[in-house]
């Protein structure tokens, strides 16, 4: 199979458009750049987190509420089924 020199002048081209990657400030730029996606996507994580305990907290409490409510209800309704209620009549005089 003969060589495209078409294909051949097309990918010399492609390459020689590529930039030069040794130069020392494309590099410190591309690590800046990266450290600061890295810092973003670390703090984005620990808020993530921190928000994820705070809902975790808040419905420990909610549900330790709930459970004090229905304990102290049923202490009333006991209280009140265990106490005699006495009715008596009372004369009014007209």
């Amino acid at each position: 199979m003969p060589v495209n020199h078409e294909i051949t002048y097309l990918m010399q081209e492609v390459f020689n458009l590529l930039p030069n990657l040794n130069v020392e400030e494309l590099v410190r730029s591309f690590s800046v750049k990266t450290n600061d996606m890295m810092l973003v996507i670390y703090i984005s994580s620990l808020i993530r987190s921190v928000l994820a305990l705070h809902n975790l907290i808040n419905n420990k409490i909610a549900l330790k509420d709930a459970e004090n409510e229905t304990a102290d209800d049923k202490a009333n309704k006991e209280k009140n089924e265990k106490v005699p209620i006495y009715r008596t009549k009372i004369a009014v005089e007209a």
